[in-house]
C-alpha cells in the first residue's frame, strides 16, 4: 500500500509502545527511507500525538550532519495516523559496539564524542534538550566522507522538549534512568542543556570502560534501588569508581574533574551545553591516545525498536500491540536497509579498532572554438525530597507499564530488553541476534566510490554565460567515478584491440581555422606514447562513451560530475575556496604565456602568475593538493571532460539522479583545460557547450560506475 500518498510500504521492521517502523520506497524519489507510523490506538490522544509530531519539529531544526534527517511528517489520510519519514542509514549502534569491542581506544571515544557533541550544541543552541541521551540513542553510520570512517548520528528526539516549555509543567518524567539526570525524577525539574551533559559524562565512562558507573547496574539491581543511587547518595569520583569495578587503569589523567562537571547533583556545577564538555574532554585525551581506524563497514541495519516483535501488515485498520518490557517509545534508529527475499539479516557493521593502548596518560582560452575544573562529589542535600521523588517516579513508570531492564547485555546471562536496532527481527528467535558482515559496496579498478547525497548544482554566482542558473537541489544515487581522467595509454590500449576507434592526432571542430588547427593539434596524445600517462584528448564524444561502455561503465552525469568535484558543501573549487594557483591545478600560467606568444604572436591573460611546469597537458594526478573532498584528481585543469548529458537550460525544480534531455545539438564538458585563463572555468559549476563530433586537444573524459 501506498502511504502518505508518496511512500510505498517495502516490510516492517520493528514494533514498539508508541507504534512501528517500515522501510518504504519514496514514490517521488526514487529512494528508501524509513517510515515511523504512530500506532492507531494512540493517534486519538492530543499529548501523545504532539509529542510525537515534536520529534520531527525538534530534530528538523538542528543543523547538524550528526542528527539524522528527518525527511517529511504528517498525518495519513487512510490510517489517521502521524508519521515521520527519516534517511535510512547504514551501520550500527554506538550501544552494540561498546558491547562487542569492550573497553574502547581514547582516540575513539573522542572522535564519537565530537561528532555527537557536534548535534547537542547545535540542538542546544537551538534550546532543544534531547533527554535521552544514551548509547543505542546514538548511531554510528558509514560515513560519506572519504576522510572518516563513521558519522555518529544522534537519534531519537522523539522526547526532546524546547526548553522554554520545559519549565513547570509538570508533565511526566521522560529518560532512561541508567543515564537520567536527577532533575528528569522532578516533575517540576529545571530541564536544560546541561541535562544531557549528565548522560554524556555517564556515555563517556562506559566507553572508556566497558562498565556503567552505577553499581546497582552491574547485578540484579532494582528500578527504586538504582534511582536512589543516583538521586540521593553522594556521587563518588569516576576513579573511585572504576577502581571498584576493577578498570581504574583505564581512564586517563584529568578524568575525575572533566566527569565531575558532567555528573554532578548541581546543575550550576556541570558544564553548561555539550559542546563545552567535549572540547574540555579533548584537552585531556593525550595526542598519542591509541586510536583506531574505526571502519564502518557496510551492512544491514533497520530501524526501529528492538522488541523482537515485527509489526502487522499496515493497513487502514492495523493495531501495534507494545510488547510486554519495552520502553514506550519507538526509536528511529534509521539504516540501510534493502528488501529481501528471505529472512531479514541484520549485521553488526561498526568495528572500533583494538582494545589494547587505551591506558595511556592523560579571457579567450578554454575549449577552442566556443564562446568563450575542580573534582565535585556532589552531596545528598535534601534527601528526604529525593527520597520522595523516587518513590513517586517508581510509581509513574511502573503504573504506566514501563519497566526498565537495569542489567547491560554485557554484564547479563541474556540481552536485556532494549531499544537496540541490531536485536534481531522476527524471523529469528526472541531475544536472539542473528548478524553477518556485508561486504562493502565495491566499484571497478581505478575508480573512487562516492555515497549518494543531497546538494544543490549550480552557482548564483557565476555569470550568465557559466550557464549555470537556476540552481537546484538534486539527489543522486552512490556512484563510483575514475580517480582520475582516463589516459592515453589506456585508451590506446582499447583502439589496439580494436574495442575502441583510434583518437585523431589531430583538432577539429566546426568552424575551425588552419592557424587554430595548426597551433592545436600538437597537444593531442593519442599519438604520442611518451605521453602515456597523460589523459587522452582529440576523442569525439561518441569515442570516450565507446570507451566507457567497454569498461562495463558509462560517462558521468553533469549532477554526477558536479557531486564529485564540489560535494555537498558545494565547495568553489574542487579542493575548496581558496583561488586557483600552480600548486592546484594545471591551468594557464606563465609557461601558458610564454606558448601563445611564440605560437600565437601574443600572450595569453593567466589565471595565475607561477609556472605550473606543463605547457600542455600533464600526467593525470600531478596535482594532489587539488583534490575533491572525496579524492577526485584533477578536476579542475588538464582537460575538460565530456558528460554524458545533451545541454539543456536549468530547471529550477528539484530532481531525483538527473539525466538530462533524451537529445540535444551539443554535449556538456566540464572542469577547464591546461589553457585556461580565466579561474571561473575552473569552477566545476561552470558548463561549456561542445558539438559531440568535435575532437579538442583540451576536452577528454573519465568514466563513472553503479557500484555493486
Amino acid at each position: 500500500m501506498v502511504f502518505g500518498h508518496d511512500f510505498r510500504v517495502v516490510r516492517a521492521l520493528r514494533a514498539g509502545g508508541m507504534g512501528a517502523v517500515y522501510v518504504v520506497d519514496q514514490l517521488s524519489t526514487g529512494k528508501q527511507r524509513a517510515l515511523k507510523v504512530m500506532a492507531p490506538e494512540l493517534a486519538t490522544d492530543a499529548v501523545t500525538r504532539e509529542r510525537f509530531v515534536r520529534e520531527a519539529s525538534a530534530a528538523s531544526k538542528i543543523e547538524s550532519d550528526h542528527v539524522v534527517e528527518v525527511v517529511t511528517a504528517g498525518i495519513d489520510d487512510a490510517t489517521g495516523a502521524p508519521y515521520i519519514v527519516m534517511e535510512l542509514l547504514r551501520g550500527e549502534e554506538l550501544a552494540d559496539v561498546a558491547a562487542r569491542i569492550g573497553p574502547m581506544p581514547l582516540g575513539d571515544v573522542a572522535e564519537v564524542l565530537a561528532q555527537v557533541g557536534h548535534a547537542l550544541e547545535q540542538a542546544h543552541a537551538q534550546g532543544i534538550v534531547h533527554r535521552d541521551l544514551k548509547p543505542e540513542n546514538i548511531f554510528l553510520a558509514l560515513s560519506k566522507r572519504r576522510d572518516a570512517s563513521f558519522t555518529a548520528k544522534v537519534i531519537d528526539f522523539g522526547i526532546a522538549k524546547l526548553v522554554a516549555d520545559s519549565q513547570g509543567t509538570g508533565t511526566q518524567p521522560l529518560g532512561t534512568p541508567l543515564f537520567m539526570s536527577p532533575e528528569q525524577t522532578d516533575r517540576r525539574g529545571k530541564i536544560s542543556p546541561a541535562t544531557d551533559v549528565w548522560a554524556l559524562g555517564l556515555i563517556t565512562f562506559k566507553l572508556i570502560t566497558a562498565k556503567d558507573f552505577w553499581l546497582e547496574a552491574q547485578g540484579d539491581g532494582s528500578l527504586p534501588v538504582l534511582l536512589r543511587e543516583i538521586v540521593l547518595n553522594p556521587i563518588p569520583f569516576a576513579s573511585v569508581r572504576a577502581r571498584e569495578l576493577g578498570v581504574e587503569a583505564l581512564l586517563p589523567t584529568g578524568f575525575d574533574a572533566w566527569f565531575a562537571r558532567c555528573v554532578n547533583h548541581k546543575i550550576e556545577a556541570r558544564f553548561p551545553e555539550a559542546g563545552e564538555a567535549v572540547r574540555a574532554f579533548a584537552e585531556i585525551v593525550p595526542h598519542d591516545a591509541a586510536r583506531s581506524t574505526a571502519l564502518v563497514q557496510a551492512g544491514t541495519l533497520d530501524a526501529g525498536t528492538s522488541s523482537g516483535v515485527t509489526p502487522p501488515a499496515l493497513t487502514p485498520s492495523a493495531k501495534v500491540t507494545p510488547p510486554s518490557g519495552t520502553t514506550p517509545s519507538v526509536k528511529p534508529s534509521p539504516s540501510g536497509s534493502t528488501q529481501s527475499s528471505g529472512p531479514d539479516v541484520l549485521g553488526p557493521t561498526a568495528v572500533l579498532g583494538s582494545r589494547a593502548s587505551t591506558a595511556s596518560p592523560v579571457s579567450t582560452s578554454g575549449p577552442a572554438g566556443q564562446p568563450v575544573a575542580a573534582p565535585a562529589a556532589g552531596g545528598a542535600g535534601g534527601g528526604a525530597g529525593r527520597l520522595a521523588l523516587v518513590g513517586a517516579l517508581v510509581a509513574v513508570l511502573v503504573g504506566g507499564g514501563a519497566w526498565f531492564a537495569l542489567r547491560s547485555p554485557a554484564s547479563s546471562g541474556s540481552p536485556a530488553p532494549s531499544t537496540s536496532s541490531t536485536t534481531s527481527p522476527s524471523s529469528a528467535p526472541s531475544g536472539s541476534a542473528l548478524a553477518v558482515t556485508a561486504a562493502p559496496p565495491t566499484c571497478p579498478s581505478a575508480m573512487l566510490f562516492r555515497p549518494g547525497g543531497d546538494t544543490f548544482v549550480g552557482d548564483r554566482d557565476l555569470p550568465p554565460t557559466a550557464l549555470a542558473v537556476p540552481t537546484h537541489n538534486v539527489t543522486l544515487s552512490a556512484f563510483c567515478l575514475d580517480k582520475t581522467e582516463v589516459t592515453t595509454k589506456a585508451y590506446n590500449e582499447c583502439s589496439e584491440r580494436g574495442a575502441c576507434e583510434r583518437a585523431l592526432d589531430h583538432v577539429t571542430w566546426p568552424g575551425i581555422t588552419p592557424d587554430e588547427k595548426k597551433a592545436y593539434s600538437p597537444f593531442c596524445n593519442g599519438s604520442h606514447p611518451e605521453r602515456g600517462d597523460h589523459p587522452i584528448n582529440c576523442v569525439a564524444w561518441s569515442m570516450a562513451a565507446t570507451y566507457c561502455a567497454k569498461r562495463g561503465a558509462r560517462l558521468p552525469t553533469e549532477a554526477e560530475w558536479e557531486y564529485a568535484a564540489r560535494g555537498s558543501k558545494q565547495r568553489t573549487y574542487p579542493w575548496g575556496d581558496d583561488p586557483p594557483s600552480a600548486k592546484l591545478l594545471n591551468a594557464c600560467g606563465r609557461e601558458c604565456a610564454k606558448w601563445s606568444k611564440e605560437t600565437l604572436g601574443k600572450a595569453m591573460s593567466t589565471m595565475y602568475a607561477e609556472d605550473d611546469g606543463f605547457a600542455g597537458t600533464a600526467p593525470v594526478g600531478s596535482f594532489p593538493a587539488g583534490a575533491s573532498e572525496h579524492g577526485f584528481l584533477d578536476l579542475a585543469g588538464n582537460v575538460w571532460e565530456w558528460t554524458s548529458d545533451w545541454y539543456a537550460p536549468y530547471d529550477a525544480k528539484p530532481a531525483v539522479d538527473p539525466k538530462g534531455p533524451e537529445t540535444g545539438k551539443s554535449r556538456v564538458v566540464r572542469g577547464g583545460d591546461f589553457l585556461g585563463s580565466d579561474a571561473d572555468w575552473a569552477r566545476p559549476a561552470w558548463r561549456f557547450t561542445m558539438d559531440p563530433e568535435a575532437y579538442n586537444h583540451a576536452v577528454g573524459f573519465r568514466c563513472a560506475a553503479t557500484p555493486k
